[in-house]
């Protein structure tokens, strides 16, 4: 039987799941229809930003182009974000929040909020902080 420090990747699943399950439902009760966990990446990088070319956001959120542009055509149909040619270069696309995307903000702020604290709820600053640099260190090993 494995030990607790064999279960690590595991126990981040675990984590992950329930944290997907958690925004799922939160979504649900703010009204948001047709977001997925994996489509705040791309929102929260342009909250941030304003607007980004996908190969910037491929490189911002660390996932390929492809499954960034399947990610950006369901929130172009979800009217989310737009879609405009790059002036500078004609192969490149500009991506940016419309203003249903800016509405919602608030809420993904909200929601992101409420999973952080529920999260830490039990554990204090310095925990945190040594968890944090725990898990990125744990990142940079596999990748």
């Amino acid at each position: 039987m494995l030990n607790e420090t064999e279960l690590i990747i595991y126990t981040i699943s675990q984590i992950r799941d329930k944290a997907h399950k958690f925004i799922i439902a939160e979504l649900k009760n703010h009204n948001i229809k047709g977001l997925l966990p994996i489509h705040g990446d791309i929102l929260y990088v342009l909250f941030s930003h304003k607007e980004l070319s996908m190969k910037d956001i491929a490189k911002l959120i660390d996932r390929k182009k492809s499954t960034v542009t399947t990610l950006i055509e369901k929130l172009i149909k979800l009217g989310f974000i737009d879609k405009r040619k790059d002036v500078n270069d004609k192969r490149s696309f500009i991506i940016s929040l419309t203003a249903k995307g800016k509405s919602i903000g608030g809420d993904l702020k909200s929601i992101s909020k409420r999973l952080i604290d529920k999260v830490y709820q039990d554990m204090g600053v310095e925990d945190r902080l040594h968890l944090a640099k725990l898990l990125r260190k744990i990142n940079s090993n596999i990748m």
